[in-house]
C-alpha cells in the first residue's frame, strides 16, 4: 500500500520538462480559463489583452469584461481630492495684477454673457495678459504654465482618440525621451485625463496650462491631423459593451490591447504590430481604437 501511494504522488508532480514548457510559454491570462492551453500547443498566439494572452474568444471575453466592471465600478479613475482654492480672480487682484474695477466689469459681463471664463473676460476686456491668467491658472492649480515649443501635431495626434481631445480640452505637447509626456490643458489640469493617459502610454504625465491663444492655435492643429482609426460606440449594457470590444479584440488580434476610463467614456486601444506596444507613441497606422460613451448607471453585465 505504502509503494501504491508514493507512486501516485509521483505520478502527480510536474516533470521537469512540463515545468519548464510552463515557464517558457505563457498559459491563457484568464484566471477561470478551464483549458490551462500553453501557447505552445495553440495556433493563435494573439491576441494579447493588458499583458494577458488569451487562449480562446471565450477566455477574451472574460478577460474584457472584468476590466469594464474594473474601469466602470471599480474606483480606477483619479480620486477626487476638494481643495480651497483661490478664485483666479482675487488672485490676479491681491497680486495686483487688475484693480477692483478692471475685476467688477469682467465679472458683470461674464454675468450677463452666460458664458466664459473669468480670464477670458479680462484678456477681452484688455484689463489682464494672456500671460498674467496663464500664470494666475498655474498657481490657483499648483501646475507649470507649458510652452508650445517642439509641438508637432502629426506626431502627438496618436496620443489619444481624436473625440477624447476634443470633448475634454485636452493637448498632448511632447514626449521627453521615453518616459515623459506633457499635456497642456485649457483652463486647468485634470487628474482623470492625466492618470488614464499615463495608464494607456505607460509615460508618467506632467500637467500644466497654456496661454488661450496659444492653446487654441495648436488644439485645433492637432484636430486638424490624422488620428487612429476609431470604433464609436453608444452603451445600452456592459455586456453590450464587453461583447463589441471582445468582437473587435478577436477580429483585429492584437498584439497588445489596453482599455481605460476617461470619465464617462470607455477607451479601448490595440496595438496591431509587434514591437508597436513597446514603444510611447507609435505611429497613427499602427494601433486602432474603441470610444464608448455610457450613462453614470449602466446595466450591469
Amino acid at each position: 500500500m505504502p509503494v501504491l501511494m508514493k507512486r501516485t504522488e509521483k505520478q502527480a508532480q510536474i516533470s521537469p520538462v512540463e515545468g519548464a514548457t510552463s515557464a517558457l510559454f505563457p498559459q491563457c491570462g484568464n484566471p477561470n480559463c478551464k483549458s490551462g492551453w500553453l501557447r505552445l500547443w495553440r495556433s493563435r498566439d494573439v491576441p494579447v489583452f493588458e499583458g494577458k494572452w488569451a487562449c480562446s474568444t471565450l477566455c477574451a471575453r472574460e478577460l474584457i469584461e472584468s476590466a469594464v466592471l474594473r474601469e466602470v465600478h471599480g474606483g480606477m479613475g483619479a480620486p477626487v481630492v476638494h481643495q480651497h482654492r483661490v478664485p483666479l480672480g482675487l488672485l490676479l487682484l491681491s497680486q495686483k495684477q487688475i484693480t477692483q474695477e478692471q475685476l467688477r466689469r469682467a465679472l458683470d459681463a461674464q454675468a450677463k454673457a452666460g458664458t466664459g471664463r473669468l480670464g477670458e473676460w479680462l484678456v477681452r476686456q484688455k484689463a489682464a495678459a494672456p500671460e498674467q491668467v496663464a500664470r494666475a491658472l498655474a498657481a490657483q492649480w499648483g501646475c507649470p504654465v507649458l510652452s508650445v515649443d517642439n509641438f508637432h501635431a502629426a506626431m502627438m495626434a496618436p496620443a489619444l482618440p481624436r473625440l477624447l481631445a476634443d470633448s475634454f480640452g485636452v493637448l498632448p505637447l511632447r514626449t521627453a525621451g521615453q518616459t515623459l509626456l506633457y499635456l497642456a490643458f485649457e483652463s486647468r489640469p485634470d487628474s482623470c485625463i492625466t492618470l488614464a493617459l499615463e495608464r494607456m502610454t505607460g509615460l508618467k504625465c506632467e500637467a500644466g496650462v497654456l496661454c488661450d491663444s496659444e492653446f487654441e492655435r495648436a488644439h485645433a492643429a492637432l484636430l486638424r491631423a490624422s488620428f487612429p482609426k476609431v470604433r464609436l460606440l453608444e452603451a445600452t449594457s456592459l455586456r453590450g459593451v464587453a461583447h463589441a470590444m471582445t468582437a473587435m479584440v478577436e477580429e483585429r488580434r492584437p498584439v497588445e490591447a489596453r482599455l481605460v476610463r476617461m470619465h464617462n467614456y470607455l477607451w479601448l486601444r490595440l496595438w496591431r504590430r509587434a514591437g508597436s506596444q513597446r514603444r510611447p507613441l507609435p505611429s497613427a497606422d499602427e494601433i486602432e481604437d474603441m470610444v464608448c460613451t455610457f450613462s453614470t448607471e449602466p446595466g450591469i453585465l
